[in-house]
């Protein structure tokens, strides 16, 4: 039902309807901003580039040909911006996934944080493991997971198949498990005789 109304309404924007232009913005605003704030970490440029996206989006409308759906294509401009303005500013810095909207369960966080301490550290722990995902890795874990698509639906906007999807997916939740474990199991190592004597039943 979306797509078919985005399709009338890209329709009018092409024939110069401006105000159909800001039903797309109202509807897709909330969206790409979380999308931008999954790959920036920071608000103040994802509110900037999500306005960048939309400013891109209505110059090259006329190049949109339906070929896929118009929220597919909108993502696709945005990942691209995202990953364009990371590389200009040659940021290298760990990506952000807000707690609050992301299970800690698949990523070896299985108690829900007691203290805002607590839930800096899940923080802390979630970006040091997306810091180790390849860059294909972090855009299908952001859209797949943080903007929960399809995995068709992420495939079309990364133009990869489903099954290089799955693929990145998997790798992805498996090394930042493994990350996360390792830096539990860091945060909790005993020193000094007792680390002898506790490592003793596992030798």
């Amino acid at each position: 039902m979306t797509e078919n109304t985005d399709a009338i309404i890209v329709e009018k924007v092409k024939k110069g309807d401006k105000e159909a232009y800001r039903h797309l913005v109202m509807r897709y605003q909330q969206k790409l901003f979380q999308t931008c704030i999954g790959f920036l970490q920071n608000e103040t440029d994802a509110e900037d580039l999500t306005q960048e996206i939309f400013i891109k989006a209505y110059q090259k409308i006329e190049s949109f040909r339906f070929q896929a759906a118009f929220s597919t294509w909108l993502y696709r401009i945005s990942v691209n911006t995202c990953v364009n303005f990371l590389r200009k500013q040659k940021v290298k810095r760990l990506l952000f996934l807000d707690s609050g909207n992301q299970s800690k369960e698949s990523f070896g966080v299985s108690e829900p944080a007691d203290s805002a301490t607590e839930r800096e550290e899940q923080r802390r722990m979630l970006r040091t493991a997306l810091k180790e995902l390849t860059l294909m890795q972090r855009k299908v874990f952001i859209l797949s997971q943080y903007r929960e698509l399809s995995n068709k639906e992420t495939a079309e906007i990364l133009e990869i198949t489903e099954k290089a999807v799955e693929s990145l997916l998997f790798r992805a939740r498996v090394k930042m498990q493994k990350v996360i474990k390792e830096k539990m199991n860091s945060n909790i190592a005993p020193t000094g005789r007792y680390q002898q004597h506790r490592a003793e039943p596992y030798g």
